[in-house]
């Protein structure tokens, strides 16, 4: 049977599949903790919010947890309640994305912490996130930034007399300010239990009934050369990106595959699981229905796997394997190093870059001062100190008046709203 040759490629996934199974995040409960109009938001995302991870990927100046401190499960909540608030208003403007700036920005994520497509998974579920997650996070950033940008910062504009009145009231706390202003760029970090993963002694698997898989082939001779072959894998990718963000795989299928099933959208038919040999049986025991595996490259191929539909399976905990589990921890240990690493780089280079521009500015010539022409809101003597710390002046004005801003903005929101809190 043609099928057989598909099983035996799909032995050589099973070490790459049965190991990001076994960092599956834990399960939590789905309590209703708010009610934001007709959204609801579930305690485990609240649970979730406070991982690590996503905290790093939540740079929105919601004004809600204070710079610099980690948040409570309560501040996580209001954080939430408020970013539904703004996905609700982006909709209603009908605010959208372009789907290749975000891959774009994802690619150069990986490119700069130089993972593999593969290891960027393994990392992401480590953390307890799928890759479908983690881009729908980042579609989410990138769409209410647009939103902030058009209802906050380009109505919040300065003018050079709003520059010189404050200026002349906060003369004195302008580099004091200035340096409260460049430490709140540094994200919060968590408390250090907080930092390692929650790595589970169970994973959930299904057994029995029947499944009914989908494929996607996409060949490669043995003889192929290497930069054909990478060619091919980067089309692959383009097709799991695309399955990943909505595109139906039995038509990516038909359009892209290149096996006997390739015409009917890469149905491989209802299976037995009983009658499955034991490596297929391992794969698809970890899959739920409307999971697909990441691109697949063995000798002659390069495949994809889409768990299309179940019926009759049994769902039942299994202990992970000890060998699994330290292997996991030596690799988030691996991880872990390197990030605090990138995090004291960026300290480092974020001080560095502040206290030049503290240094430029307070070493603005005489000739320079007095090329800046002042209103008369200031003495002369009060202009030529202004002028040396004029860019800190309005960097800070700038950021008090978008906070003010954002903060009567999302009031209103809620006025407007109807918010129900459960917990």
């Amino acid at each position: 049977m043609k099928f057989k040759i598909s099983l035996i490629l799909i032995i050589l996934t099973l070490a790459f599949l049965n190991f990001t199974s076994a960092i599956s995040a834990a399960t939590y409960s789905d309590r209703i903790a708010a009610i934001v109009n007709s959204d609801v938001i579930l305690e485990s995302e609240v649970k979730k919010q406070k991982q690590p991870l996503i905290r790093s990927l939540v740079n929105l100046p919601l004004g809600i947890v204070p710079p610099g401190k980690w948040p409570t499960e309560r501040e996580i909540l209001d954080e939430l309640i408020v970013i539904h608030l703004l996905e609700q208003e982006a909709a209603k403007k009908g605010i959208t994305l372009d789907d290749k700036a975000v891959d774009a920005s994802i690619n150069a994520i990986k490119k700069r912490n130089n993972l593999s497509d593969e290891q960027f998974v393994l990392f992401l579920a480590a953390n307890g996130l799928s890759y479908a997650d983690y881009r729908k996070l980042m579609v989410r950033q990138f769409r209410l930034t647009k939103l902030i940008e058009s209802e906050v910062t380009r109505k919040t504009p300065i003018s050079e007399e709003d520059a010189e009145k404050y200026y002349k009231k906060h003369s004195s706390e302008i580099n004091e300010e200035y340096q409260k202003l460049i430490d709140e760029m540094t994200p919060a970090r968590p408390p250090e239990q907080s930092e390692k993963p929650k790595i589970p002694t169970e994973e959930q698997i299904f057994t029995g009934g029947k499944i009914r898989l989908r494929q996607i082939t996409l060949k490669i001779g043995r003889e192929t050369k290497a930069k054909d072959v990478r060619k091919v894998m980067e089309t692959a990718k383009k097709i799991f990106q695309d399955a990943q963000t909505g595109e139906d795989f039995g038509k990516l299928a038909k359009k892209y595959s290149q096996d006997t099933w390739a015409k009917s959208g890469g149905d491989l038919g209802f299976m037995e699981y009983k009658d499955m040999v034991p490596q297929l049986q391992k794969m698809v025991q970890h899959m739920k229905v409307g999971d697909l595996t990441p691109p697949i490259k063995s000798r002659d191929a390069i495949l994809m796997f889409y768990l299309d539909d179940a019926k009759n399976r049994k769902e039942k905990s299994v202990p992970i394997p000890e060998k699994t589990r330290k292997e996991l921890e030596k690799r988030w240990k691996k991880e872990y190093e390197r990030r605090q690493a990138d995090k004291k780089s960026k300290a480092s280079q974020q001080q560095e870059k502040a206290n030049s521009q503290a240094e430029v500015s307070q070493n603005i010539s005489d000739a320079e001062a007095k090329q800046i022409k002042t209103l008369g809101i200031l003495s002369p003597e009060e202009g030529k100190e202004y002028s040396k710390v004029r860019t800190k002046v309005i960097r800070i004005l700038r950021s008090e008046l978008t906070q003010a801003r954002m903060k009567d903005w999302i009031d209103e929101l809620k006025r407007n709203s109807i918010i129900e809190v459960k917990l």
